[in-house]
């Protein structure tokens, strides 16, 4: 299956928007301030409304650490940015990364190598190609997550005096 994520600035509480190939919106994902905590989540609702998935980031220094939970499942997602790239884990599960979170060009596979999710970053979209529906949900959360973060790739060292 093959869906487009992509970035929503119409709405104050709306910030990513998924649809079908045909353009049809499937799921968005809402910005949520707790009222006890006053943390921002998301919430991934379908077209009706519903809410089917919640992203929770955790407040761990030097990393991007993410809860995705979907209905009463959930995998831990951390990115941590180093001096030599970006590493990332998944825990709750066997998926690994490979290419780069950075560049927003990533497949997420399984621990027998089959592809879970390929993720492909064009100029105002991302491509979702998802190999494995039964963690549909799971999928698009990972790829909102990669998209939160900015990363340079490459950071440039400012000289003193700039």
């Amino acid at each position: 299956m093959k869906l487009h994520l992509k970035r929503d600035v119409t709405s104050e509480d709306v910030c990513f928007a998924v649809f079908d190939e045909s353009g049809v919106l499937k799921y968005r994902a809402l910005s949520v301030v707790t009222k006890v905590t006053k943390k921002t989540n998301l919430l991934l609702c379908n077209n009706s409304g519903e809410t089917v998935a919640k992203i929770r980031r955790l407040p761990i220094v030097g990393t991007y650490t993410f809860v995705l939970r979907v209905k009463k499942s959930h995998i831990t997602f951390v990115i941590v940015p180093v001096k030599t790239g970006v590493l990332s884990y998944f825990y709750g599960n066997n998926w690994h990364i490979n290419g780069s979170i950075a560049a927003k060009d990533f497949t997420i596979i399984d621990v027998d190598k089959t592809v879970i999710l390929s993720h492909r970053k064009h100029a105002d979209y991302c491509t979702l190609e998802i190999f494995d529906e039964d963690n549909e949900l799971f999928c698009v959360s990972a790829a909102i997550c990669a998209n939160l973060i900015n990363i340079v790739e490459k950071p440039v060292a400012l000289e003193a005096g700039c």
